[in-house]
């Protein structure tokens, strides 16, 4: 009898002890991934939508998020919405009489824009608007790689790098050097865990030229010709 008990604890040790394991490898959800800067990922808003399509190649999505940014041209106008989890381009809202700051709910169809590498929203019809207040950008404090963007083929080499990161509305604090003479392309070097790293920013208003200049942009990243940038609305996003 003693033996069949001691057997019997012994087996439920066992499963304790794997089942125990198991748990410890699962993903915690609630505390972001070695990408998100401590962003929680969860499994709605704009990241659950742009996932879906990424790893299940759903394209027709409902979304909503604050418009950070719009440019309306005279042949074409898109938006950046944003959400706690992620931003996304919303292309074709020239006659959808948007304001920067409301909160807005887009129906249409996620897509690879594969020339430049973004993923995008295009048919997009708004289904609501309200006021909203403008949502706080996340610090840029990981290193953004190009292979994440897609390349000709629409493939990448991490879709949820892509999915949390591309029209992101970000932060970031560093130090600013031109790349040109017109004082519109700088790259700024910024911290991050394992030392530092660099982004193209690219200005719609021309600014004083300068090397290593102590300065704060806040904007929206996006791929241009496979690269990562950063996109200062206006002179306001940067701060020496």
């Amino acid at each position: 009898m003693k033996k069949r008990l001691f057997l019997l604890l012994a087996g439920l040790l066992v499963i304790f002890i794997v089942f125990s394991g198991c748990l410890q490898q699962l993903p915690n959800n609630n505390d972001g991934d070695e990408n998100s800067g401590g962003t929680n990922l969860g499994f709605d808003g704009i990241i659950a939508s742009k996932l879906d399509y990424l790893f299940n190649e759903t394209s027709d999505a409902t979304v909503t998020g604050v418009l950070v940014y719009k440019y309306i041209g005279s042949t074409y106008g898109y938006g950046i919405i944003a959400d706690a989890t992620a931003g996304l381009y919303i292309k074709d809202i020239s006659s959808a009489n948007l304001n920067v700051g409301d909160k807005v709910t887009v129906r249409g169809a996620l897509y690879k824009d594969t020339y430049h590498g973004n993923l995008r929203m295009k048919n997009v019809t708004v289904v609501s608007t309200a006021t909203e207040v403008m949502p706080e950008p996340v610090v840029l404090n990981v290193g953004l790689k190009n292979g994440w963007l897609f390349n000709d083929a629409g493939e990448t080499t991490d879709a949820t790098s892509l999915a949390l990161w591309n029209y992101r509305f970000v932060t970031a604090k560093g130090t600013l050097t031109s790349l040109d003479n017109d004082g519109k392309k700088f790259e700024l070097e910024y911290p991050v865990e394992s030392g530092s790293a660099t982004v193209t920013v690219y200005t719609y208003t021309a600014i004083a030229t300068c090397t290593d200049k102590p300065a704060t942009i806040t904007g929206y990243l996006a791929a241009y010709y496979g690269e990562w940038r950063l996109y200062p609305r206006d002179l306001d996003d940067i701060e020496f």
